[in-house]
């Protein structure tokens, strides 16, 4: 529940930095800063007493922070932001200290006792939303952008930070109202028939504002793909170069790499950044069967793996001869979204180019050496293309390749672990959007069948309804506490 009083936490990241910033939102940020802050040079209008000075707009000053008792903690720097002209459009104070653990802790417990609470996850961002300076999709593309691990994640998130997706879905808000007072009108007054021209004219837009926020759910679903990224698994026989692949594609030695067979005999997880994307790469073990327990708890745990991934790698070896274990493997794995790996074309191409394709089956092929380098620009690409659903593009191409891959058609349905906080939080804003469209397809079906205009009315109301809940208008409240409670305190 908002409350009307005044917060305040340390704004950076924990640990030793240049800078810690303390921040200060409510009715009573300038008392509690003046009651901890002393300019360096207060000015001629100051009153001169215990440091306080007036505070009229946005100024940066130089000067020192005391505790309650008068003692000096640290030289500063206060910015003072008065409301509404703020990011919470309260009244903000921001106290710039020295990066140290201790002295930000202490300039934060000056500001408690001078009459500020500590903040809780997301609580100034919160209050930026109720008081209106941005709507809900604004808030949570804050939490993305804070996340974003890629450039291109970043891109994405500061695209709907500005507001891309709140034009359209104010655009459709306004369509709906008005198609909902054509209707309306005809109820209050039933003697006045709605004229088949504009029953048309209602099919029509409802159709074109449904087109509209299926484009904008596609948009939305390639952004928590950018944000959440994909899970790749990397399987295959026992020394067919999994693990070096694996350091290949993260450029760097991660997984121990070894001559000997059965090295790996555990699942080895590390993110790489792929053409933009945060990839989840999975090393495991090398599937085969083994009488060492250790060795065949690692092969179970690669299956799994294997299950949970968004798209496989299998490996084979192409300096050794077919292997109908390599087939095996390879049938286990999803047909739509695995890539045959033949490693090791550094060395002879003993396996040709008849036994590759017989042992994919139908997936695609391609010759790499995980130890030179040589074809992984192919795979970075290949990788990209399944995850966006083979239709790589540009950042600017974004809208386009939405709704096209791994987390926004078929393949999203079919994953596991959707369960956590996240990424139900992600799936939120496809969802309303995607029920929204459905209520205006309904409508534009209506008109076909001639349903009557309190029935298109009920599904008009249920778009809007759902479009509600997306800029946070009807939203309900412990879906909102759900949302904040992602963020970290300080934002």
């Amino acid at each position: 529940m908002f409350r009307e009083d005044t917060i305040a936490a340390i704004a950076t990241p924990p640990g030793i930095g240049g800078i810690a910033v303390i921040r200060i939102s409510g009715p009573e940020a300038k008392d509690v800063a003046q009651r901890v802050f002393v300019p360096a040079r207060p000015g001629a209008a100051s009153d001169g007493a215990a440091g306080l000075y007036p505070i009229r707009g946005w100024l940066c000053k130089y000067g020192h922070v005391h505790d309650a008792s008068g003692e000096l903690i640290d030289e500063a720097i206060m910015t003072w932001m008065p409301g509404p002209t703020s990011y919470t459009r309260e009244d903000v104070a921001e106290i710039s200290c020295h990066g140290g653990t201790a002295v930000a802790r202490a300039v934060l417990e000056a500001t408690l006792k001078a009459g500020a609470r500590i903040a809780q996850p997301g609580e100034f961002t919160r209050r930026a939303f109720l008081n209106g300076r941005i709507s809900l999709e604004q808030a949570e593309a804050v939490l993305s952008m804070v996340n974003a691990r890629t450039e291109r994640a970043r891109k994405a998130a500061s695209s709907f930070l500005a507001g891309s997706l709140g034009v359209k879905v104010r655009e459709a808000e306004e369509s709906i109202i008005s198609l909902m007072t054509v209707i309306e009108a005809s109820l209050d007054f039933p003697e006045e028939d709605i004229p088949d021209v504009a029953m048309q004219e209602i099919a029509d837009e409802s159709s074109r504002i449904a087109a509209m926020l299926e484009e904008a759910c596609q948009e939305a679903s390639m952004g928590r793909l950018l944000w959440e990224g994909a899970s790749v698994a990397i399987v295959g026989r026992p020394n067919v170069g999994k693990s070096r692949l694996l350091n290949a594609l993260l450029k760097e030695e991660r997984a121990i790499v070894s001559e000997l067979p059965g090295t790996t005999r555990d699942v080895v997880s590390e993110v790489a950044n792929i053409r933009g994307i945060p990839i989840r790469l999975i090393d495991t073990a090398g599937m085969r069967d083994s009488v060492d327990p250790v060795e065949r708890i690692g092969v179970e745990r690669a299956k799994i793996a294997l299950a949970d991934a968004d798209v496989a790698l299998a490996v084979v070896d192409g300096s050794e001869p077919l292997d109908m274990a390599d087939a095996e493997i390879v049938s286990q794995t999803p047909e739509s979204h695995t890539i045959v790996v033949v490693n090791k074309c550094d060395l002879a191409n003993v396996m040709g180019d008849e036994d590759a394709r017989r042992i994919a089956a139908g997936r695609p092929v391609l010759r790499v050496s995980a130890l030179t380098g040589e074809g992984l620009d192919n795979l970075e690409e290949a990788i990209e293309a399944l995850v966006l659903g083979d239709r790589g593009a540009g950042i600017a191409e974004i809208g386009a390749l939405a709704g096209q891959g791994l987390h926004g058609g078929q393949a999203a349905d079919q994953r596991d672990g959707l369960e956590t906080e996240s990424e139900m939080l992600g799936m939120r804003r496809e969802d309303c959007l995607r029920r929204a469209a459905q209520s205006l397809r309904d409508v534009a079906c209506g008109v076909e069948e001639n349903m009557p205009p309190d029935m298109l009315s009920i599904d008009l109301r249920s778009a809007l309804d759902a479009l509600g809940e997306l800029t946070g208008e009807t939203t309900r409240e412990d879906i909102v506490d759900r949302i904040f409670a992602q963020f970290c305190v300080g934002k």
